[in-house]
């Protein structure tokens, strides 16, 4: 749904390359292209903020995910980006297009695109998802329609003095094979990659709210 479509697209595009036969022009180089997409995932991932914790398991049928990190910034400034729907594609890399397309009062319907290009592979993933907020606690997404057999998640906002503890958790049953074959560690990647841009947003808006440094 709304929060995992970068960890699903990312899988599925890694997964794609390290799996796929090849062609017998390719298979000159195949180990060079590996190593190569591997060493790719293992540079990004030093630019991440490691107190961003993630747990993956994947059984090769039901993949779950479970991230927690601190955000520098109250309680309501982090709300008021974990739900910033219509404006997702602004601040997350692989989000082409998200929408509240109804609402009822703490109840939405979200309409989401996520597109994911590498050389000459190109994969989108279509979703509507209906999102259960509790105000400034909680938020559940459950994905309605999609390319997924079952995705539903939990995002916990937790205050802890002028900071925020956001605990996050998914559970997924994928709906295409290749998923199944998905290491651990790509996963793990991206999904940390999505919250530190979550991160850098809250972090970014909390400054703007702060307003200009005094000079004393």
């Amino acid at each position: 749904m709304i929060n995992i479509i970068r960890v699903i697209s990312a899988a599925f595009l890694l997964g794609l390359l390290l799996n796929a036969p090849v062609s017998a022009e390719a298979e000159r180089q195949p180990k060079i292209e590996k190593t190569s997409a591997v060493n790719l995932v293992e540079q990004n991932n030093e630019h991440h903020d490691r107190e961003i914790e993630v747990s993956v398991q994947n059984n090769g049928e039901r993949i779950v995910i479970y991230v927690t990190f601190l955000a520098p910034v109250v309680a309501q400034q982090a709300w008021s980006v974990l739900t910033d729907f219509d404006n997702f594609s602004n601040f997350l890399s692989g989000v082409q297009s998200s929408k509240v397309i109804n609402g009822t009062g703490d109840t939405l319907k979200v309409s989401q695109r996520g597109i994911i290009k590498y050389g000459f592979f190109t994969y989108t993933i279509d979703s509507l998802g209906e999102v259960t907020l509790s105000p400034i606690k909680r938020i559940h997404e459950r994905m309605i329609t999609g390319n997924m057999r079952k995705m539903e998640e939990t995002t916990l906002v937790l205050p802890e003095g002028n900071q925020t503890r956001i605990n996050y958790y998914a559970d997924i049953v994928p709906g295409h094979w290749m998923l199944r074959f998905v290491g651990q560690p790509f996963i793990e990647n991206d999904a940390r990659e999505r919250f530190q841009q979550m991160k850098n947003e809250m972090i970014r808006r909390g400054k703007m709210l702060a307003g200009p440094a005094k000079i004393s």
